[in-house]
Formats: C-alpha cells, structure tokens, sequence
C-alpha cells in the first residue's frame, strides 16, 4: 500500500548513510589521536595530502571505509579545522545491499548538516521464498533519485525531487514522486509532501500529505484508494484511513463513495490485551439513493481468557435488510449468507473436561430457513483413564425456541446423558476397540399435543472397532515404494424405540463416506438415534514413496451391512434404505510425477445399480502460474432429498500464460440441474517484471437477489504501491493453484 511502503526504500538508505558519516568522523579522528579503542579506519587513494595537520586531501580512487561501509570518490578533502567534508567526482557511499551516488557531497561532520545534488539510490532486496506458490527466493533492485538531499542535523533529512521505483535501469514504466520527503531517523518516520504515482509518465494517484513509517512500524494515515464497479451499485471509490490509536489498538475508517447509492461509511475497530481480543465492524449507507432507506451492517467479536481454563466471548452480526449483501457487497462468499448469528459463547476446558455453555439466535434473511435459536445450551464432556479402560461422558442441555409464530413450531428443553466405557488393545499390526454405552434423552415440549409434552428415550450403544495392518517393499524403476493393505469393521448394535413423536430440533440425516461409515449414529444431533445391527467393512491400500515419505497414490472401498430394518426416520420421511446392506463407497486419491492430481469419491447404489453420489476434482499443475482444474459433483435426488438438494454441477477453472508476459485467468461453475451458470470469472494478467496489472470481471448468483455483476481491476507497483480493488481472494478462492504473476520465477 502507497502508506506502509511509500519510498521506504529511500528511508532505509539514508538512515544507514547518516550512521557512516558519523561513524567515519569519529573513527578517524580516534585514530589521530591514537585512542586504543578507535575502530580501524581505511583510507587509500591514488594520493595522500596532508597540509598544516589541518587539511587532507586523497586523489585518484579514493575511499574512506569502515567494515563494511565505504564512502569513494575522485577526490574527497577532509578539513579537520572546521570539520566538514567534501567528496567531489563520482562520490559514492556504498552500504552492503544499498549505493547512494551523486556528483559531489559536502558535510559539517560533527552536525551532520550537509546536500548531495543530483543523488542517485539503488538498493538490492531479497526476497523471501513463498512456500504457500512454491517459488524460489529471488532479489529485487529498488532504485530512486533526488534533485538534492539535504542533511539537516543527526536524525533529520530532506529531499527534495525525489523519485522511487523497483524497475531497472532504463526501464522507466512508473514512479512514486514526491516534491519534498523529510525524514526522521530519531522517530522513524517520514512525511512527503505533493507525492504521486507516475506510470508512463501519467500522474494517476495523488495526495498532498502522507506520512509513513519505514521500520515496519504502524503509523496514521491515508491508505491507498480503492476502485471497482458493479451492476447493483454502479462505480465505487473508497479511500481508507488508518488510524493507530496504541500499540495494541487500531482502527481504519473508510468513505466509500457509490454512484448508484451514494456515500457509505465504513469503520474497522481492533484490539489486543493479554486476555482479551476483538474486532468491530460497522457500515452505514444513509438514504440510499435507490430505496430511499437507512441502510448498515454491525458485526462485534470479542473473546477474554478468563483464567484456570475459563474462557468467553460473543459475535454479533446484523444488517438493515435482507438484500444489504446482494446489493452491496462483492464477495460470493458474503452474498450466500442467508443467517446471521449472534451469539454468547463460555467455555471450560483442562485435561479431562471440556464445558461450553452457547446462547445462539439467529437473523435470516431468505424469509425461508429458520434455524432454531438455543437460549441456551450447555455441553460438558470428558474421560478419564482407568488402567486399560477409557471412561467417556457426553452432557448436554439445551433449550430451542423459534423467532417465527406461524407456522408454530414445537419448541422445548432436552436433556441428553451419554456416559460410555472402551477398553483399546493395540498392537502394532493392528488394534481393537470394544465400547459399550447408555444413551438417554429427556423432552419438556411446547406447542406439542398434550400428551406429548414431556417423553424420554434410553438407549445401550454396543460397538466394536478394529484394524490390521499389512505392508511390503517393492521397486518401480528402481524406485522404492512401500505398499500398505489396512481393512477394517466396525459392529454396532442399538435397539429400536419409538421416536416419531420427538420434533427434530437439529438433526439430520449424514451422507455416506468413510467418516460416518464408522460411526454409531447416522444422524447429527440427538433428536434421533437410528437403530442398529449392523457391521462396516473397509479395505485401504496405500503407495508410499520410501525415500521421500510421499503417498503417491490411496484407495479405499467400504460398505455397510444391516442386519436388522430400519425402523428410525425423520419426520414425515421415507425409509432411506430398504435392502440389507448400504451403497459401496470408493474414493481415490493419487498425487502423480506427472503433475496430475486426482480426487475422487463415488457412492454406488446396488439396489439400482444407479450413482448416488460423485464426486471427481483433478488438477494439472506442471510449474507455477500453470494450473488447470476440472471438477464434477453430483448428488441425485431421493425421496427424502427434494429437489432443491440434488446436485449437478460442472467446474472449470485455470491460469495459463498467453506470451509475452500475459496470463488469461479464468471459472466457470455451471448447474445442469438448473440450468443455468451458478458463478462465472474471466480475467486476464499482466506481468512487466517491475509492475503487474489485472482485469478480472465476475458474474455471481446470490440467495437473495438476482445475478451481481463485479468488476476488479489493480495495478500491482512491484509490491510496493497498489491502484484499484484488489481481486486476489476472489481469484485464490475461485482458482485452486494459482499463483500470482508477481511470484512467478523468470516471467517475462
């Protein structure tokens, strides 16, 4: 951003060279006066003058230097009398990774008061390597010159025509310019004032005062302008203000200018305490010129560590209306949002217990779901050891109440006790896990038939869990792999009881894979608990690279087979199943030298012999800023599935560089089932080596509201400066693999 990294550069230099020109004074005159603590001070040249002990001159190659830090020149007279030195012809200070050159430069050493004109900067910076793109480190040459530098005492310089900018030599395409930069190395800090950024030697970004920081300190100021459109709100500019109220606290508040709707504020409130953390955000848009309405957006988080394990805190979230994201945001992420929670959350938790108490309600805004609100529940579990068993309790008591009136909706306490006891025998070829456990829920209902107001269901939960574990060595072009061979089953037994009567306050049926495969309860919550005679079996084999430790290549096929019928559904559901055994479940992993990586998940049904269930994503990624990605989902339909909750989707997406610098990003998520595109992008890159720019326009489909159309376009100043609204999370959201032009190694 133009505020944290505004010719910091240029900061960082001049900081170093105000401490070798002191250095140099002291040292030397230390070794005049053969003090046994001077550091060693090298003076060489073509030719040493002395006159009078009062005046030195060195021709031809010159240089004064200290460690590391060299001053060189044609020719540098020193006058110890009055204590000022002049370097003319070529000066140069030279300080390790960084030069500052210029035809002449005159100093009062002891004052530190002095101008260099016609300065020239540049400065070498590695570059750390991104592990999250794979790139390797590389170095950036950030350069700069100034009609004049002005020493003007110790901690205190000023430059006057200053210009900044991390292309090469003679590749001029753009620069941060300021009329007149001061610097202060006491604070660390500087001010430029009439600053702007000059690309292809056209103004676009002015600012007549802005202060920065250049030791990575936090600092009050403008922040660069943020530009976009879109089709709801029409062209946007947003200029932020970042105010840094103390070390642990800070805020940003950002005016936000629309020219369909008009001016919105937006504020950002942070903090951070030894025990405690939050944030705050508010939005307010007032009288928006298309409804004519108030319209805002609050959301508070906040978590304080109690102490001895205690620990508390809330989130808030709430908005004028239910159209606010669709409207005014661009973000898929944001504008799928159909519930808002707010919520009050204490929690508990050392080495054997953990207690959570949550009081939950929510603000919808598709006028359709309406998730129960628990005011409140409280959740305590724990184990303990005793010898080779494992004792478990699970405890919860929770009240649901609805925020609608029509239709009524049942509504009540339930109280729920699960204690259990294993006892697990491993060995190193395998294990097994018997556990037994009592599973009971009590009911006090409102808006029930009378009769039904309070009831109760006990349940034994008999399981058996175990495993082996197979393995061999073998090569491949004589490369060495291990293969593993692990099956494993999983016995449950539970008896029925009627449970018809219960109102489903947060259950609900799981999809089949290998999670829940082996696990007791098919449905989430408590509300139901199926019965069960029935045993899972799955079989994995594994290829594992010896020398790298790398799995190349996983797979795994497991079912379910019932030994008794269902009798436990939800409400006003059929049976989900209606044979002996469940669908098989495939999945297939393989991670390729090749640079293909596949993922794939196929449930099966053979009652039918129909798919229940596919799920297939591939990638083709052969270096950095190459990335194709193909995925299909499907879900079919079932009785108890309406429609809506069928899937059918195709995804499409990739980077690929086009030449000459151009890479051509893009998405497409389409619904056959639907029949139409559920988000589309299409943008394209450009990289120039020291600046990158992209154009990225994105069509998304909202819960709320019609298509919203977002335009994103940024210039990227080699890291240092940015223009226009960043499309960096949409672009990393929507295309898996990507890697930003800037960080792709040898580009053109």
């Amino acid at each position: 951003m133009l505020k944290n990294r505004f010719l910091n550069g240029l900061a960082a230099i001049l900081l170093a060279n105000s401490a070798l020109v002191n250095a140099g004074v002291e040292t030397l005159l230390a070794s005049d006066a053969s003090t046994e603590t001077a550091d060693v001070l090298v003076i060489s040249g073509d030719k040493l003058e002395l006159h009078l002990d009062r005046k030195m001159r060195v021709l031809g190659n010159a240089s004064i230097s200290r460690g590391n830090q060299t001053i060189l020149g044609d020719v540098i007279d020193y006058d110890m009398q009055n204590d000022e030195l002049h370097v003319t012809g070529n000066s140069h200070i030279n300080l390790g990774n960084a030069q500052l050159s210029g035809p002449e430069l005159r100093m009062q050493m002891s004052t530190s008061i002095g101008e260099m004109k016609e300065a020239t900067i540049t400065m070498s910076e590695k570059l750390e390597p991104n592990k999250t793109d794979n790139t390797e480190a590389s170095h950036s040459t950030v350069r700069g010159d100034a009609k004049t530098i002005l020493f003007e005492g110790q901690d205190k310089k000023r430059l006057i025509d200053a210009r900044y900018t991390t292309c090469a030599v003679g590749v001029d395409d753009w620069y941060i310019k300021a009329h007149e930069l001061e610097l202060n190395d006491y604070t660390e800090s500087g001010v430029a004032k009439n600053a702007y950024i000059e690309i292809k030697g056209v103004p676009v970004l002015y600012t007549p005062w802005i202060g920065f920081s250049y030791s990575n300190q936090r600092k009050s100021g403008l922040l660069a302008p943020t530009y976009g459109t879109t089709t709801r709100s029409g062209f946007e500019v947003a200029v932020p203000y970042y105010w840094n109220i103390s070390p642990n606290k800070d805020a940003t508040i950002t005016t936000r200018e629309l020219s369909k709707r008009g001016v919105q504020l937006q504020g950002e409130f942070r903090y951070l305490e030894d025990a405690f953390s939050g944030i705050g955000n508010l939005e307010y848009l007032p009288s928006d010129n298309q409804t004519g309405e108030n319209r805002y957006y609050a959301a508070l988080k906040h978590q304080h560590n109690l102490g001895k394990g205690w620990s508390a805190g809330y989130s808030l979230e709430k908005v004028s209306d239910d159209q606010y994201f669709s409207d005014l945001s661009t973000h898929i992420i944001t504008t799928s949002r159909i519930n808002l929670p707010q919520q009050f959350n204490l929690d508990y938790a050392d080495e054997a217990w953990r207690f959570n108490v949550l009081a939950q309600k929510f603000q919808t805004l598709d006028k359709l779901s309406y998730p129960y609100e628990r005011l409140p529940q409280m959740t305590l579990s724990g184990n303990q050891y005793f010898g080779n068993f494992t004792t478990n309790v699970y405890t919860q008591l929770a009240t649901f109440d609805s925020n609608i009136n029509a239709p009524v909706k049942p509504t009540g306490t339930r109280l729920t006790l699960y204690p259990s006891i294993s006892l697990p025998m491993d060995k190193p070829y395998g294990y097994i896990i018997p556990k037994i456990g009592i599973h009971h829920t009590s009911y006090s209902l409102n808006n029930v038939a009378n009769n039904l107001d309070s009831q109760q269901r006990t349940l034994p939960i008999t399981s058996l869990d175990g495993g082996l574990f197979f393995d061999r060595d073998f090569k491949v072009s004589n490369r060495a792999y291990t293969q593993t061979i692990e099956p494993r089953l999983f016995y449950v037994y539970i008896p029925n009881t009627q449970q018809s009567d219960i109102p489903i306050f947060d259950a609900s049926i799981s999809d089949l894979n290998f999670s829940t495969l082996f696990r007791e309860n098919q449905y989430t919550g408590n509300d139901r608990i199926n019965n069960a005679n029935q045993l899972s079996l799955a079989l994995t084999t594994r290829l594992i690279e010896s020398d790298t430790g790398i799995q190349r290549f996983s797979a795994a096929v497991g079912q379910r087979h019932y030994f008794a019928d269902q009798k436990v559904t939800l409400n006003n559901t059929e049976l989900t199943r209606k044979n002996n055994s469940s669908d098989i479940v495939f999945s297939l992993t393989t991670y390729l030298k090749t640079n293909w990586n596949v993922n794939a998940f196929w449930q099966y049904n053979t009652e039918d012999s129909k798919s229940t269930r596919t799920t297939l994503a591939s990638r083709y990624s052969p270096e950095p800023g190459k990335a194709l990605n193909l995925s299909y989902s499907y879900k079919r339909e079932t009785a108890i599935a309406p429609a809506s909750n069928g899937i059918n989707q195709f995804d499409l997406s990739g980077q690929w560089p086009l030449g000459q610098g151009w890479y051509g990003i893009g998405r497409a998520n389409y619904s056959w089932q639907e029949k139409h595109i559920i988000e589309t992008l299409t943008g394209i890159e450009y990289n120039a080596g020291c600046w990158q720019t992209r154009a990225v326009i994105q069509r998304v489909s909202t819960a709320t509201a019609n298509a919203n159309y977002a335009l994103f376009f940024q210039i990227e100043l080699g890291g240092l400066a940015s223009i226009g609204t960043d499309p960096l999370d949409v672009i990393k959201r929507s295309i898996p693999g990507y890697v930003s032009t800037g960080l792709i190694p040898d580009t053109y």
